[in-house]
């Protein structure tokens, strides 16, 4: 969550000019933003999702655009219903979106979420990530209007080795053992044609069990666009790996893999290509939550998604 929230009564000037005063409205901070700033607006018997950039010279243009293609293809995502590229008072790029009903998959047992849920959520995955992007890492973000999504850079490989090493580095000091280490450059030594990925395509980039969600028993959508990127076709599936069992108390995974499969035909050594996303994934994202601040890393999903994908990977023939 961003430290520095903007006033409130500039959101509720903002809220008033795009919400008709003949019904109730009442706006209130939302303390999961991480990407962003978010508000909840509670508009007569509806609600929905004030979003506002942090980075003065981003645009939500992208989102938007994603949004957009996504209802197209009938992914339940929530609807734009209001976006700015640059709003003045905020001097900052805002979206309304609509609210997708229900609780995230994360608040249940994993015994207590039907499988049909995941397995839906797994087909609109699988057309997420079939929209093609031009370049690889961040969407960039700083045009009014898109039409074609672009990143920031040329090849997957970069991406890959823009911190790699420095990660290594900096973990190997305080929680991996030279062995472990080892092990981690042979992995990507043995699978290292894998980065040769030739098109970009489309990665939610932050999937787990909190953005899907649920209500009495029925899939009602997926959330919260705002680490979009271009990556391989594993990205999300390679994320979600990296999470399972640490929100539910099992995995969850192969629900979703059913559902990916009636949309996508996975090669026969998708398993291992889910695992090596899912390493790459989980070496970055423990070493920049240690960088960050203090933290236990025997807590970390990453720690053990780690120790896991190197016992997958570099055992296998």
């Amino acid at each position: 969550m961003h430290s520095n929230a903007i006033d409130i009564r500039l959101i509720e000037v903002l809220v008033a000019r795009v919400f008709p005063r003949t019904l109730s409205t009442r706006v209130e901070r939302v303390d999961e933003g991480v990407s962003t700033y978010v508000y909840r607006i509670y508009h007569g018997n509806e609600v929905f999702y004030l979003r506002v950039l942090p980075e003065v010279n981003a645009s939500f243009a992208p989102e938007v655009r994603v949004h957009e293609l996504l209802h197209t293809k009938n992914v339940k995502v929530p609807e734009v219903v209001y976006f700015e590229h640059y709003n003045e008072s905020l001097q900052r790029s805002v979206m309304v979106t609509s609210e997708i009903k229900g609780k995230h998959t994360g608040c249940y047992p994993a015994n207590e979420i039907p499988r049909s849920i995941l397995v839906e959520a797994g087909r609109d995955l699988a057309v997420i990530n079939s929209i093609s992007v031009q370049g690889f890492g961040w969407i960039k973000r700083d045009s009014s209007k898109v039409t074609a999504l672009e990143a920031e850079l040329p090849t997957y490989r970069a991406i890959v080795f823009e911190h790699l090493e420095g990660d290594l580095a900096f973990l190997v000091e305080r929680v991996l053992n030279i062995r472990e280490i080892k092990a981690v450059w042979e992995i990507i030594d043995r699978f290292g044609a894998w980065l040769d990925v030739e098109q970009a395509w489309l990665a939610h980039g932050d999937f787990d069990a909190t953005h899907i969600y649920q209500k009495q028993g029925c899939y009602t959508g997926i959330i919260d666009f705002g680490e979009i990127r271009g990556g391989d076709p594993f990205y999300d599936l390679g994320h979600f790996q990296m999470h399972d069992g640490e929100i539910l108390p099992a995995r969850v995974l192969p629900y979703l893999l059913e559902g990916y499969k009636d949309v996508v035909q996975l090669p026969p050594d998708y398993k291992q290509r889910i695992h090596f996303s899912s390493l790459l994934i989980a070496i970055r994202t423990l070493a920049r939550s240690m960088k960050k601040r203090s933290i236990d890393f025997r807590e970390h999903a990453g720690f053990w998604s780690i120790k896991h994908d190197i016992e997958v990977l570099h055992g296998s023939k």
